[in-house]
């Protein structure tokens, strides 16, 4: 009996010891989250007990630390890049509208010529249609990007929707002096894709070419991979990583008014019908580069 005794009290001892050395952590725990919580920095909680639910559970705490952080850096960035296109389209917006009223206006004044009344009317239709365009751009971005879309997936040969891109475009790109050079082969190269949201997408790339090149472009076709390259200026300066994000403001990708949305709806489109799109620069040429999923 008595060695019974003795061992029950050895083991309440050894259980009040456990509970007091948990109770230990999980107030050194609780203090060192509380640290953080007020210094605001991204230390991580340590602990040097040998109990593995509390390892276990500063190894939980951490990672979710951790997430909280990123969320926050996320959200701080969306914020900021918010600002900036609130920025950008007020300026993209008022711009045309501000320099189609004081044409409006100069037109009241009195003792105008007709020929000089024609030419201030053709200066406000041009900034009124280029008003139309950045709200147009606007409306279709919203739609891509709340997935208003439906597209429809199937085999296409994008010999041929290229071509057709290329010659909406080909007027525009004659009339500024473009020389075009042009590689797609007749064999018929067949992807998955919804074709007339890839039309879309080269479109919006030979747009962009015919706005900020100039002198030469060059289209090759290459299995599965699409290349469109033009000369440009200002390429030293241009971040081409950051070329298909929203209202991007490098000079050498956005003038002209040009909210800069053409090549983020490429970029949505292209995503959604699992194909990537990219650009680097290759000496004084801006090359685009659009691949998508090969048909079975």
């Amino acid at each position: 009996m008595p060695v019974i005794c003795i061992i029950l009290s050895a083991a309440l001892v050894g259980a009040l010891i456990w509970l007091y050395l948990l109770y230990r952590d999980i107030r050194q725990l609780r203090d060192n989250l509380l640290n953080i919580a007020q210094s605001d920095t991204n230390s991580k909680l340590t602990t040097d007990t040998f109990n593995k639910d509390v390892v276990g559970l500063t190894t939980s705490i951490n990672i979710m630390l951790e997430r909280n952080r990123r969320d926050l850096f996320e959200k701080a960035g969306a914020e900021a890049a918010l600002k900036r296109a609130v920025t950008n389209i007020s300026h993209d917006l008022r711009t045309p509208l501000t320099s189609a009223l004081g044409y409006l206006q100069m037109l009241t004044a009195p003792g105008l010529d007709e020929e000089t009344k024609v030419r201030y009317l053709e200066t406000v239709r041009g900034r009124l249609e280029a008003l139309s365009v950045l709200m147009n751009n606007l409306f279709e971005f919203a739609r891509v990007m709340e997935g208003d879309i439906t597209l429809d997936f199937r085999p296409c040969n994008i010999c041929n929707i290229l071509r057709d891109a290329l010659s909406d475009n080909y007027m525009e790109l004659e009339n500024k002096g473009f020389a075009v050079d042009a590689d797609i082969p007749d064999t018929p190269v067949m992807c998955i894709c919804d074709k007339d949201a890839l039309r879309r997408v080269l479109q919006n790339l030979f747009k962009n070419a015919v706005v900020h090149g100039r002198e030469r472009l060059c289209v090759r076709l290459d299995c599965d991979v699409i290349e469109i390259a033009n000369k440009a200026d200002g390429l030293a300066d241009m971040d081409t990583g950051k070329m298909f994000e929203r209202f991007y403001t490098s000079d050498a990708a956005r003038t002209s008014g040009n909210t800069g949305l053409g090549l983020a709806i490429a970029r949505e489109l292209i995503t959604r019908m699992e194909g990537s799109v990219s650009a680097y620069v290759d000496g004084d040429y801006l090359v685009m580069r659009l691949a998508l999923p090969r048909a079975p």
